[in-house]
């Protein structure tokens, strides 16, 4: 049997209708007929392994998706694989990120050995800022911000890429596992900032002035929920947070108000993964039993929800408002092209 027919019949096994559901009040509705999110590509990548991350580089023309055993796998806007590459001496690889260092484009890697891994097609440089593991790096700005299990965030500001030149120090210490890293730049200064989650539930929030990182600026804490943070992003205006956990809620939390709200919650013993937003306000995300769902930020409606996998979905993004993809712990990835559409005054019509 071949590939093709093979991934056809997995998809096929999966035939699990989208729904959309209310979650206030609890009731349900169907979307019109024909009008259905479809899965426009399946693509295999199990020789690879598990799927930790997906990232968009800034011009949206390439996607790179990092695996658990420290593959890197670069695609083009179709999904051709452009170019795969190992990580050396990685032993377990956490997060892949883009980032731009003096007008120059890298992947930025995250990996068991302490290291923030810098590469692109002509270098790799594994910056060491960590005894132990880093679970997430972002370059913003010429600074280098990396997370680890041991608690610990590190900030380096990286004037130069010659190792024994850069200088890091702590940002923050608290205790359990750094797990993830958030950016927001706005041209309101007030909603730009960076933030770090823990495993306790706990979130430290930094204020950027003038785009830079003050290290001796204390950071806004917030501790909405006790459970392990497993996934968060800032709203592309910097207003609220998206925070998804280990127990499955996702909460939006107002950064104004510090008013918070759930917006869904996973069946019971679904870890929530991963998510996205796009730029009309719909998030997307991912559990441990193969779900993908939708929801409205505005109206708190899910708006479409589907199990495309057997095993858990690890990472979702979002290529554009109406294309969002999603990848597997078999290492399989799927496009899928949503039915619905958000106008500007934010109320779902169907796709014609």
């Amino acid at each position: 049997m071949t590939q093709l027919k093979k991934i056809f019949l997995y998809q096929k096994t999966l035939g699990i209708a989208f729904t959309t559901a209310l979650i206030l009040g609890g009731t349900q509705s169907s979307l019109p007929e024909n009008q259905n999110s479809v899965i426009e590509k399946t693509i295999d990548l199990s020789q690879y392994g598990t799927a930790a991350s997906l990232d968009i580089n800034s011009t949206r023309e390439k996607i790179v998706i990092g695996f658990t055993g420290c593959d890197l796998v670069v695609l083009d806007q179709e999904l051709n694989q452009q170019k795969n590459s190992k990580i050396e001496n990685c032993k377990r690889f956490f997060k892949a990120r883009y980032g731009i260092l003096d007008n120059q484009e890298f992947v930025i890697s995250s990996i068991y050995t302490g290291e923030s891994v810098l590469s692109d097609s002509q270098q790799s440089i594994a910056i060491p800022l960590h005894t132990a593991a880093v679970t997430d790096s972002l370059v913003f700005q010429n600074y280098l911000l990396s997370s680890s299990d041991d608690g610990s965030v590190q900030v380096a500001h990286l004037s130069t890429l010659n190792l024994s030149d850069i200088k890091s120090q702590s940002l923050y210490q608290s205790i359990g596992v750094a797990r993830n890293l958030a950016y927001t730049m706005t041209e309101d200064e007030e909603r730009s900032m960076i933030a770090v989650s823990y495993d306790s539930g706990e979130i430290a929030i930094f204020p950027l002035k003038d785009g830079s990182l003050n290290p001796t600026t204390a950071p806004n804490i917030i501790h909405p929920i006790r459970s392990r943070v497993n996934t968060f992003d800032f709203t592309p205006d910097g207003s609220k947070l998206l925070i998804g956990y280990f127990t499955g809620e996702l909460l939006e939390f107002d950064l104004t108000t510090n008013n918070s709200r759930v917006l869904a919650q996973t069946p019971a013993n679904a870890w929530l993964n991963s998510l996205d937003i796009n730029n009309q306000d719909i998030v997307a995300f991912g559990d441990d039993q193969g779900y993908v769902k939708t929801v409205s930020l505005q109206t708190g409606q899910i708006l479409e929800e589907r199990q495309i996998s057997t095993t858990g979905i690890t990472t979702v993004l979002f290529i554009d408002d109406r294309t969002l993809l999603a990848a597997d712990a078999q290492g399989i990835l799927y496009q899928i092209r949503l039915a619905f559409n958000v106008q500007a005054n934010h109320h779902e019509t169907p796709e014609n």
